[in-house]
């Protein structure tokens, strides 16, 4: 047994799903699957019934659950008792806010290691405890003893610093192809409210988002910070701004100390 078929295990007890386990858990389902046969196969038991709508415990699951839950609080308390060993703090952040706060972090101190991840996957390391700050744009529900701060993000339309832009022109606007991407989400959203048909262009990373507004007749949705960091895009004032909250989670006061000063430095 690996440590991580417990993590398998407790997922799949939570969610009863082997779809949503391997999302979650960022593992394929094929995976997901043969580690639980594993795990059956070396305590001789069966432990879910696989049925159409999902996965149904069983009395020896239930038995074995008793234990792994107990190994899953053991491993954490594990980790915090030799983590606190180090003056190392680990930060991990989404592809566009890590380009937003790293740098002042970066300058502030050597201590920080910096981790840029999938929102998911970011989550999922925050509550193993892999991650000790995590900075996103997606809320959660965080447990007892876990600070949350909160900060509105200002998101203005920006543009090719050379564009000329008459207002009756429709532009294309460039968006994120991730779909779970809150800026994403709004940019759609605010787009709805018109009557205009736009063309989106979806592109996987920040950097070729930039490249392309840079240098193309379009628009997109990005936070006032970063437009004023890139010499190549400037705002577009006639279009409205609109507000994203960002969200840090730790589980420090000095960490919450800390992040309350990024919030407001940067």
């Amino acid at each position: 047994m690996e440590i991580n078929d417990i993590t398998i295990f407790m997922e799949l007890y939570r969610n009863r799903s082997i779809t949503k386990t391997a999302e979650l858990l960022n593992y394929t389902q094929s995976n997901v699957s043969a580690r639980l046969m594993k795990l059956e196969k070396e305590f001789h038991g069966t432990f879910f019934l696989r049925t159409r709508s999902g996965l149904k415990i069983l009395p020896e699951g239930e038995r074995f659950y008793q234990y792994a839950v107990i190994m899953e609080d053991t491993l954490k308390k594990l980790y915090q008792e030799f983590q606190t060993e180090s003056q190392e703090i680990r930060v991990g952040s989404t592809q566009l806010l890590s380009r937003l706060y790293f740098p002042w972090l970066f300058e502030k101190s050597s201590y920080f290691t910096m981790h840029t991840d999938a929102v998911k996957k970011l989550n999922r390391n925050f509550n193993s405890q892999i991650y000790d700050i995590v900075i996103t744009h997606m809320p959660q529900s965080p447990d007892t003893g876990i600070f949350q701060i909160q900060y509105p993000e200002v998101l203005l339309w920006a543009a090719s610093s050379s564009l000329d832009w008459n207002q009756e022109e429709v532009l294309p606007v460039i968006v994120s192809r991730d779909k779970l991407c809150p800026l994403r989400h709004l940019t759609l959203q605010t787009l709805s409210q018109g009557k205009i048909q736009l063309s989106l262009i979806e592109v996987d990373t920040l950097d070729l988002m930039i490249t392309l507004l840079s240098a193309n007749r379009a628009i997109a949705l990005l936070p006032e910070k970063l437009i004023k960091q890139e010499r190549r895009l400037k705002v577009l004032p006639s279009l409205s701004p609109v507000t994203l909250p960002v969200y840090g989670y730790c589980r420090k006061k000095t960490e919450a100390d800390l992040l309350n000063q990024l919030f407001q430095e940067t």
